[in-house]
């Protein structure tokens, strides 16, 4: 459940990561009329992890790859998910919601699998105990990057990142 629960700040935190990034001194991001930037996203959460985790540059060598790779995988599996929600079969038709609910299932249980499988891949980059480290930092880093969203804006910027 916990894992989930990553998942789907994750999921948020790619979405609103200008608003953080506009808001927090240490951690910055160029955006704006630009808009998202996959690259310096991914450079600013490797920065911001490896200083709260205390990581050391060979752990941070050894963990990011396989952090990335993982967290794209994750990412495509939950844009499958989210096209099988929207893209939503004809009212009346029950078998079709039947079927697209077990895809959607199954999608669900391949990103289960994936979390064991690269668990395991990145305690063998990094203790188990630093792993479970970042992942209480992510989870702190996306309730601060919602807050940071929910934030009142100026009356001149109309648009959310």
């Amino acid at each position: 459940m916990q894992t989930k629960k990553t998942t789907i700040l994750l999921i948020l935190a790619l979405v609103s990561s200008l608003a953080f990034a506009q808001n927090k001194g240490d951690v910055t991001m160029s955006g704006g009329a630009t808009g998202f930037n996959k690259q310096e996203f991914r450079q600013c959460m490797q920065g911001f992890i490896t200083k709260e985790a205390s990581l050391t540059e060979e752990e941070a060598k050894a963990f990011f790859p396989i952090y990335n790779e993982y967290k794209d995988k994750q990412r495509q599996i939950h844009m499958s998910i989210h096209r099988l929600k929207k893209e939503a079969p004809t009212q009346g038709n029950e078998k079709a919601h039947e079927e697209r609910l077990l895809k959607i299932a199954r999608l669900n249980a391949e990103v289960a699998g994936l979390d064991s499988v690269y668990y395991k891949k990145i305690c063998k980059a990094i203790s188990a105990q630093k792993f479970f480290k970042i992942l209480s930092i992510e989870d702190r880093m996306h309730r601060k990057m919602l807050q940071n969203y929910n934030k009142p804006r100026p009356r001149g910027n109309k648009t959310r990142p």
